[in-house]
């Protein structure tokens, strides 16, 4: 079967947790299904304008979208699905995230048969205004409505979704991101940590796109009333809008921000970290705080849901938006916290094989959906 991936920017190597979530993903399921044909349908503003094929052997078609942040993903993801049905005689799309959940149903009057991928509440993220976060909620309601299959990566998210959408529960699985692919860039250092100006264990680091819901800015001030003796170390870019404009005038010698890094960049800062601390109001399922883990760092969480689904014990959160107590878990006093042993789930390989026996139900068709309540990893209930 030719499937069709939409909803992403393209790849290897294009910034994003949902970006970084189908490289890992794609990779493994083109190894494991050689027969089924992944096309990836990508913008033309982040992977040029011609056609290729990844090295493991996923094609990535170009496409326009209109740079702004409203229409961007939309219209991508119109061409995309009309792209996948006309041009590449696709069977299938593979929809991720929300706004392109819009899109489902005209995926299926065209013939072909759906899954998408609830990365999490897009809704709820402080980017948007009103309309937009009501045609999010749509996005949803029509993407699990009309999806043959419907994947949500954290098993709340799973949960939710089965309760507010009972007719398609069958339909739902929980399969979480993935986090080890950091691992490949463990032992990578090109002198970094020079660079910043940085030392071993002399620094506290977070990682996400410089965005409101990620909270950047109740950090740096809780950072800066904790007295900590630890730089704070902030990876990341623009992620639309001026919001990072809003970080940067916050920042002191104290703050480092380090921009967009590679990948291998990232391990760099991590491995050697005091600590990983993130803030957010609102997350998916945090690939950020998962690559911390799998590099060994101690992980220090705002009890957000998404956040408390990674399962942690209570000492590895803080309550979201409390700078008060996020300074005192900074405090040069604070007791230090051990690394977290939560990558057991959270392995790529595990979960390609998952998403594959999805795939498996998409191409026998939506008749061989399992009876009964949405299911986690391997059929098991979230």
């Amino acid at each position: 079967m030719k499937t069709c991936i939409i909803g992403l920017r393209g790849l290897p190597n294009v910034a994003g947790g949902i970006e970084t979530h189908c490289e890992n993903l794609l990779a493994r399921l083109a190894r494991m299904r050689p027969q089924d044909q992944i096309v990836v349908i990508g913008r033309r503003g982040y992977v040029g304008d011609k056609d290729y094929l990844t090295e493991d052997g996923v094609r990535v078609v170009p496409l326009p979208a209109i740079r702004n942040k409203y229409l961007e993903t939309f219209s991508n993801t119109l061409l995309g699905v009309l792209a996948a049905r006309f041009r590449l005689r696709a069977g299938a799309v593979h929809l991720h995230a929300l706004g392109p959940g819009l899109f489902a149903p005209l995926a299926r009057l065209l013939g072909m048969r759906v899954l998408l991928t609830h990365h999490g509440d897009d809704f709820l993220r402080a980017r948007w205004n009103r309309v937009a976060r009501a045609v999010l909620r749509l996005g949803e309601r029509l993407g699990v409505r009309f999806s043959d299959q419907v994947i949500a990566v954290s098993p709340s998210l799973a949960r939710r979704l089965a309760t507010d959408y009972p007719a398609q529960a069958a339909r739902i699985s929980y399969i979480p991101n993935g986090a080890d692919h950091i691992l490949n860039n463990a032992d990578d250092d090109d002198g970094l940590l020079d660079r910043f100006g940085l030392r071993d264990a002399d620094y506290v680091v977070s990682v996400g796109r410089l965005v409101p819901e990620k909270a950047f800015l109740d950090l740096i001030a809780a950072h800066r009333a904790s007295g900590s003796d630890h730089r704070l170390v902030i990876v990341g870019g623009p992620g639309g809008g001026n919001h990072h404009e809003d970080i940067a005038a916050q920042v002191d010698d104290r703050v480092v921000l380090t921009g967009n890094l590679p990948p291998e960049g990232v391990a760099c800062l991590l491995r050697p970290a005091a600590l990983f601390v993130l803030a957010s109001h609102h997350e998916g399922l945090p690939i950020a705080a998962l690559e911390a883990a799998a590099m060994g760092t101690p992980l220090l969480l705002s009890d957000i849901q998404a956040n408390l689904d990674l399962g942690m014990a209570a000492e590895h959160y803080f309550p979201v938006g409390d700078i008060d107590a996020l300074a005192a878990r900074l405090a040069p006093d604070a007791a230090p916290l051990p690394p977290s042993d939560v990558m057991k789930a959270f392995n790529w390989d595990s979960i390609a094989r998952q998403t594959a026996r999805i795939y498996d139900r998409l191409d026998a068709g939506p008749e061989t959906a399992p009876p009964g309540r949405a299911t986690g990893p391997g059929g098991a209930r979230p």
